[in-house]
């Protein structure tokens, strides 16, 4: 008997072939490998930090016993040439009862009789220190009346025992010549009490 001169192609032409054709592909794609992504977001804060323009400090214990009114105000001084960026405040309440707090902003030549906080430093922390801040904390201690010329934006109640704050994100800039102030008036029922102030922030030129 001849051979048939007919031979079975190398590859069979079926439904899978015909849906490639078409421009189907009738199996499960698989899945893309994961992407890196091209952009990576860096918090502004971290980056103010490592170029040594960001800073954070507390004031020390404030009395605000029967009678004192005390405040921890973060100060601009008038030529220093840059502006200030609230990141963050708190402020702690070490006594047994509740306290009132305002939040003061005005001119930082209203803000008299205080000392300066040395409990400051730089957020990038290294053996060759950054350059020191612009910006003043102060704090106080007295029987006299809140600081003029300014304004109250907020009003607060410090619970017993407490720590209070609110994250800013760069929100409450202070100009050359202006103050951002924490007061606890002085109250004649008080007992003995003491608050902390603590803030961080960073600096940008005016014109930069």
């Amino acid at each position: 008997m001849a051979k048939s001169s007919y031979s079975q192609p190398s590859y069979y032409f079926g439904m899978p072939d015909m849906y490639m054709q078409m421009g189907y592909y009738p199996f499960p794609t698989p899945s893309a490998p994961e992407q890196t992504p091209n952009q990576v977001m860096i918090p502004y804060a971290m980056s103010m930090s490592s170029h040594c323009r960001y800073f954070l400090g507390q004031t020390e214990k404030i009395d605000i016993s029967e009678g004192a009114q005390g405040f921890g105000a973060l100060v601009n001084p008038l030529r220093s040439g840059v502006q200030l960026y609230v990141n963050d405040w708190y402020v702690s309440n070490f006594s047994a009862q509740a306290v009132e707090m305002n939040i003061w902003f005005g001119p930082a030549r209203s803000v008299v009789g205080a000392k300066a906080s040395n409990q400051i430093t730089p957020g990038l922390v290294q053996l060759s220190p950054c350059p020191a801040p612009h910006g003043q904390l102060l704090f106080s201690s007295a029987d006299s009346a809140r600081p003029s010329n300014g304004s109250i934006a907020s009003t607060r109640i410090l619970p017993p025992m407490t720590t209070i704050g609110a994250e800013k994100n760069g929100h409450w800039i202070l100009s050359p010549g202006t103050a951002m102030m924490v007061h606890v008036p002085a109250q004649t029922e008080r007992e003995s009490a003491e608050m902390v102030f603590a803030i961080g922030w960073w600096e940008q030129p005016v014109f930069g």
